[in-house]
């Protein structure tokens, strides 16, 4: 149930990563053309500094993007153990996993009821 939510934060944070480089693409072309503007050694050095400012936040977003790739992965490895957990213990002793169920919806149902 979580694993879709962490896909869509996760589909949204990339595409907020590509939206941040597309920015800080027109934002250096932009500063690029004002500084060339006023002077030719003040461009080069605006546009030297902004550039590596640019690099350092490109290389930032793509290892947030793989720490998010090695987080879903991690997250669906675990969500699948777990899976699978519970249908041993579900196969083991399946009476008692109908009692618990039961019990479980029971409480849901409980705690559903308005007053």
């Amino acid at each position: 149930m979580a694993q879709p939510n962490a896909q869509d934060d996760f589909a949204k944070l990339s595409a907020d990563l590509s939206t941040l480089r597309g920015d800080v693409a027109k934002l250096t072309e932009t500063l690029a053309a004002i500084a060339k503007a006023e002077g030719g050694a003040a461009a080069d050095a605006v546009t030297g500094r902004f550039r590596s400012g640019a690099a350092r936040a490109e290389a930032a977003a793509a290892g947030l993007a793989e720490e998010g790739y090695a987080a879903l992965h991690d997250a669906k490895t675990r969500a699948q153990a777990l899976g699978g957990d519970l249908g041993a213990t579900i196969e083991r002793n399946p009476y008692g996993s109908v009692l618990a169920a039961l019990g479980v919806g029971f409480v849901f149902g409980l705690l559903s009821r308005g007053r």
